[in-house]
């Protein structure tokens, strides 16, 4: 009589391989799917925008780009913590832009808070809290 010995890693392996192969591309698939959003429209990253109601209709998925258009010598772009986006702290960014053609990609869901940290504009209302879902 024969008895045949199966290694129950083999199959298991093969499908743990499969399976990491598949999500691999899914996740490639979604940053190449990936948009660019101006923040504030045509009117892009300055004073007057009412950044409140441009988030208010913005669809930003992860891995879109947030795209800040403004002058470099007039503005600039920064990546802040809930606490000091409402009391428009700039002391403590957790990232700084000033190129002036920005683009920010917030990989994971969730709101995140970015501000001018030209002194003023904050508190003039250059600011925006971004909401990232699917």
């Amino acid at each position: 009589m024969a008895v045949t010995v199966r290694n129950s890693q083999g199959s298991g392996s093969a499908v743990s391989k499969g399976l990491i192969l598949v999500l691999c591309m899914l996740l490639l698939a979604q940053s190449a799917a990936a948009t660019d959003v101006p923040v504030g429209g045509t009117r892009g990253w300055n004073l007057g925008v009412n950044y409140k109601t441009w988030a208010a209709s913005a669809r930003v998925k992860p891995w879109d780009n947030l795209f800040f258009k403004y002058d470099p010598r007039l503005h600039n772009v920064l990546v802040v913590s809930k606490a000091d986006y409402y009391t428009c702290n700039t002391r403590n960014p957790l990232a700084t832009y000033k190129s002036g053609k920005d683009y920010v990609k917030f990989t994971k869901t969730g709101t995140y808070y970015i501000i001018c940290g030209v002194p003023r504009h904050c508190q003039s209302g250059m600011k925006v809290a971004v909401n990232v879902h699917w």
